[in-house]
């Protein structure tokens, strides 16, 4: 056996070498075509070539004289290596164009080419392999594909992905659903037949991610396929709708002062519609931003609703806004396949606010009136004599009276002097008053019990005993005022 193979290196390596002196069209590394399968279990890889790269299949091309010829280079290694198909129970074999490994193993995972070739042509190409371990809940590295259901839209089915081809027809396997790590039996809504998972009634609570476990027979071995795929449930298309503007609205003005920073959302609301294009833009004055000559920057967002529903942000932003800019026409715009619609944002420069001046002014205001009422309280007296000897009319004129005050007083020689000396010589001679004094202007020989002199009668004004007069000093009212 060792002889054999070191027999099969020697030919496969003159044929590397033949096939470097000769034109070979090599496709390179097909990363698209990567293939993961679980380890322990079955895998056929299909040559690429006849599916995707040439205009022939397998049979034409073997009947032309072509001669497949399969190769590969281990992981993490750069050399290219025969592949040994005298494995024990045939576990790597090709068959036509399809190559099987019944089980595959940790490091079966490499770059596998198959290269199509004769004396006079070569085509070859090269796809990855990756065998990937799995958990007890089928939880793995593996990228899973990804089923959407319509939410509450009637019966829905989901299938076990890729098992085609490896049992024929007249074998009946045994096939498991799972969901998660929980095996589908007696669920409400969800029911397993066969290669078929169904939904009655699918909702957003189906979310998840869902296995299949395939399990034939063949030549006396069992082997086992695990396909697991992801369940997404979205949007009904009987509920799909044209795009929602939420902003800008009519709601909302942004006002704005030259020189500042202006920032202005386009939201909008786009129900989930399968392979739509959701688009959303601005246009200022009728032009895209880019095509014209402000210094506008639109930066994008978007979330997510449980079912898929999107929420679409530009936001426009123009640093330092002039009055120019707050006189444009900014128009948000959203399309998708069921329609197009458009909203204008209202824009405006902001009316001037007089703060500061208002406040100095009404600052000024209650100074002055309290200035004002200071002054007022101090020099009230004075204030009422300028008024008096500048704007006052003569009270005096045809009131019948001949004397401004009449003065009486307790007699004693202290009351006397201050009556005939002091007040006498203020209100008389610096206030301009006619005083009518007891006992100076009444009748001789009065007696202080007789009634008041006629002169009390002729006063517009009347004092009380002294006492009180010197205790409101100076008397100095008005005409028509109350007497002392």
């Amino acid at each position: 056996m060792g002889l054999l193979w070191c027999v099969m290196s020697l030919y496969f390596y003159g044929i590397l070498q033949s096939d470097a002196s000769e034109r070979c069209d090599d496709w390179g590394l097909d990363t698209m075509r990567q293939i993961q399968v679980f380890e322990d279990e079955p895998a056929r890889l299909k040559c690429p070539l006849f599916e995707h790269f040439l205009k022939y299949n397998y049979s034409t091309a073997h009947s032309a004289g072509l001669t497949l010829i399969w190769y590969w280079t281990r992981q993490d290694r750069d050399l290219e290596e025969p592949i040994n198909f005298r494995l024990p129970d045939n576990r790597i074999s090709k068959e036509k164009d399809v190559l099987w490994f019944r089980p595959t193993l940790l490091n079966d995972t490499g770059n596998y080419t198959c290269m199509l070739r004769n004396t006079t042509y070569c085509s070859k190409v090269a796809f990855p392999l990756e065998v990937v371990q799995k958990d007890s809940c089928f939880n793995s590295s593996m990228k899973l594909p990804l089923h959407k259901l319509y939410i509450e839209y009637g019966v829905q089915k989901i299938t076990c992905p890729n098992v085609d081809g490896f049992f024929p027809s007249t074998v009946k396997p045994t096939i498991t659903w799972y969901m998660g790590c929980q095996k589908i039996q007696n669920f409400n809504n969800v029911v397993a037949e066969g290669l078929n998972l169904s939904f009655l009634i699918a909702l957003v609570s189906n979310n998840g991610d869902y296995t299949c476990v395939v399990t034939y027979p063949e030549n006396g071995r069992t082997f086992h396929l695990t396909r697991t795929l992801t369940v997404k449930v979205v949007g009904s298309p009987k509920d799909a709708l044209p795009p929602q503007i939420y902003s800008p609205n009519d709601l909302v003005v942004y006002e704005k002062e030259p020189g500042e920073e202006l920032l202005i959302p386009c939201t909008v609301y786009f129900t989930f519609l399968k392979d739509a294009r959701n688009e959303v833009w601005w246009t200022i004055d009728g032009k895209k931003p880019d095509d014209t000559n402000i210094d506008v920057t639109v930066n994008e967002s978007i979330s997510l609703t449980q079912t898929e529903d999107e929420t679409r942000t530009q936001i426009l932003n123009i640093k330092k806004v002039t009055a120019e800019d707050l006189k444009r026409n900014y128009v948000c715009h959203a399309r998708n396949a069921k329609g197009e619609v458009d909203k204008a944002a209202k824009v405006k420069q902001k009316a001037p606010r007089y703060t500061v001046e208002l406040a100095c002014g009404f600052g000024a205001t209650v100074l002055l009136v309290v200035i004002l009422i200071v002054v007022y309280h101090v020099y009230w007296l004075e204030m009422v004599l300028f008024y008096r000897a500048h704007f006052g009319t003569d009270e005096t004129i045809l009131d019948g009276k001949e004397y401004d005050i009449y003065v009486s007083y307790a007699r004693n020689a202290e009351e006397e002097e201050f009556v005939l000396l002091t007040l006498r010589g203020v209100l008389e001679n610096e206030f301009g008053y006619k005083l009518c004094i007891f006992d100076r202007d009444s009748l001789p020989g009065g007696n202080p019990g007789d009634p008041p002199s006629p002169c009390c009668s002729s006063s517009l004004f009347a004092s009380g005993p002294l006492s009180m007069l010197t205790r409101g000093w100076p008397p100095a009212v008005p005409h028509g005022a109350g007497g002392y």
